[in-house]
């Protein structure tokens, strides 16, 4: 089973929904066809709504053709988040097979467990694969959008969105095409990457169990993990997408409404504690192993150092005053010197497989969404004032 984990074979490019597209000829067995599937999103997504938008006016240039072109959140949604949750397959899926194939080329799964890291790669593939899952997606997808409708009135929604009098609102045109397919392919994405996230974590758990060799001293201070942690590199594109997703209902109300930016600033935080929860999260699998090889490190490499340290005392402080400059370029130094750094590297070996900076790059991209929106409420006086004080 080991050709499974082969670098061609990525363990994590398929999943919801996959099978659709494949059905619909939009991916080839050899080429995913990313490109083309992603500018197809945002065609399908926001290109109808506008033709059925302008049909419906009245008169060109209409009302709905004029709202639908000023809610930002539409092609936020449709242009940019749908098209990049495809695009990131390019980005992600790679990353993530690296990671899991890392620890056999790095030596960390040991001869005895390797039936299991095989098994563990294999129900991953079956579980990518599901028909059920892809079902459920879908089906999830439209369950969403109907209790949207059900439950919010039609005269909440953007006025493109809705047709008819105050008494007697319906859905337009526009409405039932942005309700039926752009809003569930948005979904069904999103689900899908979730799905794939799920997968994700639990099979960094069945890893987390196996008896890893893991090395207390390593350098990066992580016992040789760190490197799982460069998921959150490759998640950063989907921080953005959702990032993105929120950024354009509130460049909504900051322009529509004349809320400020700053009173959307609980919901950006929240937005980051979500993101970085959704992302790091499964990371913290690893926590447990990483205090067991520190409490057994120090123990091992403790003792290693102080039977150093007394041979090296034994040997150099009984004759001191024999010692002189040159005492220093023997070799006993540099050898203790050397495996004392070795050691304190044991000590300074933390619990989790990540740090601040790690997170760092996710963070800053869920953010970038909401730098436009935050621009667009200063007034073009006082910001070119500001940026002329910046460059004189």
């Amino acid at each position: 089973m080991s050709e499974m984990i082969h670098p061609h074979h990525e363990i994590f490019a398929g999943g919801p929904p996959f099978r659709l597209q494949r059905s619909l000829g939009l991916i080839k067995p050899d080429n995913p066809r990313i490109i083309h599937r992603a500018i197809l999103a945002g065609v399908v997504g926001w290109v109808p709504l506008l033709v059925l938008a302008i049909v419906q006016d009245p008169t060109w240039w209409g009302e709905k053709t004029r709202a639908l072109l000023c809610d930002f959140a539409l092609p936020a949604r449709s242009l940019i988040a749908a098209p990049l949750f495809i695009f990131a397959e390019s980005v992600c899926i790679p990353q993530l097979g690296s990671i899991v194939r890392h620890f056999l080329d790095a030596g960390f799964v040991r001869e005895s467990d390797r039936s299991r890291f095989d098994a563990a790669i294999t129900s991953t593939l079956r579980l990518r694969d599901s028909t059920v899952a892809e079902v459920i997606t879908i089906g999830l997808s439209y369950i969403l959008i109907i209790a949207m409708v059900s439950y919010v009135p039609l005269g909440e929604f953007q006025a493109w969105h809705r047709t008819g009098s105050s008494e007697s609102l319906s859905l337009s045109f526009a409405g039932w095409w942005h309700t039926l397919v752009s809003l569930p392919l948005l979904n069904a994405l999103f689900l899908g990457w979730l799905w794939r996230l799920f997968l994700w974590g639990r099979l960094l758990r069945q890893i987390a169990r196996l008896d890893l060799h893991l090395i207390p001293a390593h350098p990066d201070h992580a016992a040789g993990l760190k490197f799982v942690s460069h998921s959150l590199w490759a998640f950063s594109l989907l921080g953005f997408i959702l990032g993105t997703i929120i950024a354009g209902s509130v460049a909504n109300r900051v322009i529509h409404e004349g809320i400020p930016p700053t009173a959307h600033l609980y919901l950006m935080g929240s937005l980051i504690v979500v993101v970085v929860g959704l992302f790091s999260g499964p990371l913290l699998l690893f926590s447990r192993k990483l205090h067991e090889a520190k409490e057994q490190g120090i123990f091992a490499y403790g003792s290693l150092a102080s039977h150093e340290g007394q041979q090296f005392e034994r040997k150099w402080l009984q004759r001191v005053e024999n010692i002189d400059e040159s005492a220093l370029e023997v070799p006993d130094f540099s050898a203790t010197t050397d495996l004392y750094q070795v050691a304190a590297n044991v000590y300074e070996l933390g619990f989790l497989p990540l740090d601040l900076t790690d997170l760092s790059p996710l963070v800053i991209a869920t953010l970038l969404p909401f730098v436009p929106v935050a621009l667009i409420s200063v007034p073009l006086n006082v910001l070119l004032q500001q940026l002329t004080k910046l460059l004189l």
